[in-house]
């Protein structure tokens, strides 16, 4: 401990407190108020002064102030966006200024559109700003212009799955209240002036990275030229799904988030360039400090970059560790890259706490860590070895093979980041590219030599209009590196590890944190905390019903893997997102009565009659789905688990002991998932609803009754059936079974228009039977809507039990003869 303390790593502890201290914040099922988070800090701040004596009590009294610190964090950035939020499907007339302005693959615009106004109905809560598509857009549209037109607004979508991205909390912290489309072309509006000088810096830094972005997809042409434009601007809507998915399984997505192998690129171009520069004029250089002048420039020039590109986080990340070596540089003082990536994290904790929960901070920061680690343990054994004197052999051995050190430094850079922030890949994206190692070791020469210094030079030529050559350059490069992504991605095994847990993912990070900050044995702690994660990851069992928040699409798993859905054609999104985060081999569509395109039938699929699919679960249970309210009554009849897709606030069945999930849960929590639970004390009944003249087996089920309408035939009044069977999960009553399969029961149908029929049982059975239930797990994405990006879920139509708004036909007007 005394010699991690003489290394300071108590100083690279405050920022690993305060990160805890923002998730803790966003994580939590409540809002937290401004008091109770003041009241702790003072009363922290009282104790670290009582304890400014004792050395380790008052160092955890400051961990816990920094944490305390990163709550209030996320708190201010709450209060500070408080973004207006869509909260139902509305159409309006929407006239707005363009912020944004991207063209899609597979055709189209996406708009980011700043709300002037709305008409026909004005919105009284309208949104600030609103992410847009159209199929058309008029042609002298551009950054600032003005847009009206009829669009349908729509709400943010919450995970498509516990545990994923979620769409409304991110676009609450970037402003963005909701989504929509265009109902035909746009037409352009009389602009108004720009108010204030960060909304002008704003629409001007926009502009530059639209005119930027489409003068490179104008001289590189195809998907290279949308790939360079990423890589120079940051936006990266032209890349097809395809090339995306090559990128990721040859572990080059990467390469698209401008971060710190961009930003370092560029910045060391600079250097090079003005010090080779400078280099021509001998006198000059002579007296000047041509280095700290490269520096000035390197820092401008990343400065730039950084804005150019879109300011996301890992590259804020990025920049704040080459400021500040460069800063370091100027003064002459040299910098410590952890303490410099501790600072950034502190820097990012203040400008974006939210970003904390996201893919882009947690891949970049813990690749960043990794290799800083490494660098430190490969520094920490040269100069071992140098105190041995085993310095001269080490060189010898090294001239040997000089011509593979690039090589194994690059193998050896890739494997570290890879793993260290492959377990976020893992976990985000479902994604862990078994031969990343691979695609950066061909890759990295092509990104290095051709990409980046040829994207540096192009945009220093632009100006002069001299940027076409550099970027033809760079356009080869750029398709050196899809190709090779291509090759990598054709012959890489499936790196698809499943759902991992959050205890799992909890784990790893604090292994991954202790093997970066220590640099003692203490980093031997860290396997613990490694192992600890894979017991959570393979304890972690699939769910096995998923349910989407629209309640319009249901998923059960079957016993080889599959997935089976209630719909032959539904949200391409979502479907693919659930096979991939749940390691389907196939998708089993749905067996509709009397429809002639059903495929292949398969008796586990789901069976969909008058409006109403149903399946047998895993455990014996039926589980049925309807979203016509006319069916729901059948539905609870035939149903164990029960799905109602239809508007009400307080559907239930007619019996007791169901499991129902309605469209106004789904409204209101989000997303579903559903692990069965096996049976345990509880209430049950063992009646069985028949029609008269048949002989059926009555077995033990949930606490209901179970019934349909006869068939109004009875042949006799009295209908004899034997006990021939009981359920496989209640093996202790095999003795009653027995007992009673001598016996007979008898069926009393009296009326004809009766619509149950009662199944009668000893009452010895059935007073064992009702000790049973289900311990089913039910696990919400959302949970109850009581946060401020989720509040606007309360207001959907489905949420207040509204049928959805179905616009009324226009009467045929009769023609004049």
């Amino acid at each position: 401990m005394q010699a991690e303390r003489e290394r300071g790593t108590g100083f690279l502890l405050l920022p690993v407190s305060a990160g805890a201290g923002v998730i803790t914040y966003f994580t939590r099922a409540q809002e937290t108020g401004w008091l109770p988070l003041l009241l702790a800090l003072c009363l922290l701040g009282v104790v670290r002064w009582w304890l400014r004596e004792r050395y380790y009590w008052s160092s955890i009294v400051l961990l816990a102030i920094f944490f305390q610190l990163g709550m209030l964090g996320g708190k201010f950035e709450t209060w500070r966006y408080s973004t207006a939020m869509v909260g139902s499907d509305v159409t309006t007339r929407l006239t707005g200024r363009v912020v944004g302005l991207e063209a899609q693959y597979s055709g189209g615009w996406r708009l980011t559109i700043d709300v002037l106004s709305t008409q026909r109905p004005v919105l009284r809560y309208a949104p600030e700003r609103l992410r847009m598509t159209a199929r058309d857009i008029p042609a002298q549209t551009e950054i600032g212009s003005t847009l009206t037109g009829l669009v349908r607004l729509r709400p943010h979508s919450g995970p498509v799955r516990p545990g994923n991205y979620d769409f409304a909390f991110n676009g609450f912290f970037k402003g963005n209240g909701g989504n929509g489309f265009y109902l035909g072309t746009p037409s352009l509006a009389e602009s108004s002036s720009i108010d204030g000088v960060e909304a002008a810096l704003s629409y001007a830094i926009a502009t530059l990275r639209h005119i930027v972005g489409s003068r490179v997809t104008s001289v590189v042409s195809g998907e290279d030229g949308a790939i360079a434009a990423a890589l120079i601007s940051g936006q990266r809507d032209g890349i097809s799904e395809h090339t995306n998915e090559a990128l990721r399984n040859s572990g080059l997505a990467h390469v698209l988030s401008i971060s710190g192998l961009h930003l370092a690129l560029a910045a060391g171009v600079v250097i090079i360039g003005f010090r080779m520069i400078a280099s021509l004029f001998p006198s000059f250089a002579a007296r000047h400090p041509i280095k700290k002048y490269a520096a000035t420039a390197a820092l401008f020039s990343s400065a730039f970059y950084l804005a150019l590109s879109g300011a996301d986080v890992a590259a804020q990340r990025s920049f704040v560790m080459i400021m500040v070596m460069l800063v370091a540089l100027l003064f002459d003082r040299a910098a410590l890259s952890i303490r410099n990536l501790a600072i950034a994290a502190l820097i990012a904790f203040i400008s974006a706490p939210h970003e904390v929960l996201g893919p882009s901070f947690q891949m970049s920061f813990s690749a960043t860590a990794g290799l800083i680690a490494a660098f430190a343990w490969w520094s920490d054994r040269n100069s071992t070895l140098y105190n041995q004197g085993k310095r001269q052999k080490r060189k010898q051995a090294s001239r040997i093979k000089k011509w593979l050190v690039p090589v194994v430094a690059t193998a050896a850079t890739s494997i570290v980041a890879g793993v260290a922030s492959g377990i976020y890949s893992a976990y985000h994206f479902n994604n862990t590219a078994p031969f990343g190692l691979l695609g950066n070791v061909l890759s990295m020469p092509v990104i290095s030599i051709i990409i980046m210094p040829f994207a540096v030079l192009s945009l220093l030529l632009m100006p002069l209009q001299l940027d076409w050559l550099p970027l033809q350059i760079m356009g080869l490069g750029v398709w050196a590196m899809r190709q090779i992504a291509e090759f990598v991605s054709s012959i890489a095994p499936a790196g698809n590890p499943g759902i991992i847990s959050s205890g799992a993912i909890l784990s790893w990070t604090i292994g991954l944190v202790i093997a970066v900050i220590c640099t003692t044995r203490l980093r031997a702690v860290s396997l613990i905390f490694v192992l600890a994660g894979f017991v959570f990851y393979y304890s972690e069992t699939d769910p096995d019903i998923i349910i989407a928040e629209d309640a319009k699409l249901l998923a059960v798993r079957l016993a080889d893997g599959s997935l089976a859905v209630n719909r032959p054609r539904s949200s391409k999104f979502t479907i693919q997102n659930w096979a991939k985060a749940y390691d389907a081999h196939a998708i089993v569509p749905p067996v509709i009565a009397g429809s002639k395109k059903n495929g292949i039938y398969r008796e586990d699929a789901f069976y969909c009659e008058d409006k109403v699919c149903s399946i047998t679960l895993k455990d014996g249970r039926m589980l049925s789905y309807t979203d016509e309210p006319a069916a729901v009554e059948f539905a609870c009849n035939i149903g164990d688990v029960v799905v109602l897709a239809v508007a009400g606030k307080e559907l239930k069945c007619p019996t007791d002991g169901k499991l129902i999930v309605t469209r106004r849960d789904l409204a209101l929590k989000g997303s579903l998932e559903v692990r069965l639970g096996s049976q345990s004390a509880g209430s049950h009944t063992i009646r069985k609803s028949i029609s008269a003249g048949q002989s059926v087996t009555p077995v033990f089920e949930p606490a209901y009754e179970r019934g349909f309408d006869p068939d109004n035939e009875f042949l006799e009044d009295d209908v004899e059936v034997a006990l021939t069977d009981i359920s496989k999960d209640m093996k202790a009553l095999e003795n009653a079974h027995s007992a009673a399969d001598a016996s007979n029961t008898l069926i009393s149908a009296t009326d004809a228009g009766n619509a149950l029929i009662s199944v009668t049982v000893p009452a010895s059975m059935a007073d064992a039977a009702r000790s049973l239930h289900y311990n089913d797990r039910l696990i919400y994405s959302v949970g109850e809507p009581q946060r401020p990006w989720h509040l606007y879920r309360l207001y959907s139509r489905a949420a207040r039990g509204l049928a959805d708004y179905v616009a009324p036909k226009k009467a045929k007007t009769a023609q004049k003869p």
